[in-house]
């Protein structure tokens, strides 16, 4: 399995997965099939018209088609062309971020000539092989790569089945009042912790072990060391009670509450706006 492996901000390794030579193929044939039954059913649809010499003049431009529809779908659906939707591929830049459309365009320049190339020589799958990055002539020429997309596999909600106010056991005596002063970013570090899976995994344990012991230092007036599984544990509690203070649970957890307030005699939509 290749990765490009990234720097993030909070300076640990970020790992993309490469796309190999096998699902890209893939891609490529669903991405055939449907380029040719659009052109197929245009041109019938043109001839049963009466408009032969328009049917003609579009086979004509069948490489201008190519092109655009490689670029049109990658450009419309952010990196991704229907046979990588169907494959769970997107296009990306090298480093990892989403393509610019000169980049797009360019790839989508050098499909036709690497589907020409393909019968006396595969070179599109040669240098997918071959290349560090897994790139074709299109993403030599771009700087592009094509990753397999994390976003579908992605845990968009970390515990949205559960609220703070509904544990049968707190580890950890959180003090909704203490807690109030965190803001929409603090939610959007936690849950970002709480859900990213392709950081490195003992990068990730240890950037959760920071996170976590920061927080407990600035909640309780004390610094704390605490293990992986402490971490990950006040990680959750804390994220959960300020997604309830701030009134962001998932629909399903609001249409189970009542009407009382249920962090400690506090109403859980009290919380100070975003700072």
């Amino acid at each position: 399995m290749a990765d490009l492996v990234l720097e993030t901000p909070e300076g640990v390794p970020l790992r993309l997965e490469l796309a190999g030579p096998g699902t890209r193929l893939l891609a490529a044939a669903v991405d055939g099939l449907v380029f040719l039954a659009f052109l197929a059913g245009t041109v019938l649809i043109l001839a049963l018209s009466g408009l032969a010499a328009g049917a003609t003049v579009l086979l004509s431009g069948t490489i201008v088609l190519v092109v655009a529809y490689w670029f049109g779908t990658a450009l419309l659906l952010d990196g991704r062309t229907p046979g990588k939707v169907a494959t769970g591929l997107r296009v990306a830049d090298a480093q990892g971020f989403a393509p610019r459309a000169t980049q797009l365009l360019l790839r989508a320049l050098f499909v036709p000539l690497e589907a020409v190339l393909v019968l006396p020589v595969p070179l599109v799958w040669i240098l997918i092989a071959a290349t560090p990055l897994r790139q074709r002539l299109g993403d030599l020429v771009a700087g592009t790569v094509v990753l397999r997309d994390g976003r579908r596999r992605a845990v968009r909600e970390p515990v949205a089945d559960l609220a703070w106010s509904q544990l049968a056991v707190h580890q950890f005596e959180l003090d909704p009042a203490a807690v109030r002063r965190l803001d929409g970013r603090d939610l959007g570090l936690l849950r970002t912790l709480l859900t990213r899976r392709e950081l490195d995994p003992a990068a990730r344990v240890r950037l959760q072990r920071r996170t976590a012991e920061h927080y407990h230092a600035r909640l309780f007036g004390a610094p704390r060391a605490l293990d992986p599984d402490e971490a990950r544990t006040f990680l959750r509690e804390l994220f959960l009670c300020l997604r309830e203070l701030r009134g962001e649970e998932p629909a399903a957890m609001r249409t189970d509450r009542s009407g009382s307030a249920a962090v400690r005699g506090a109403a859980p939509g009290a919380g100070s706006p975003p700072r």
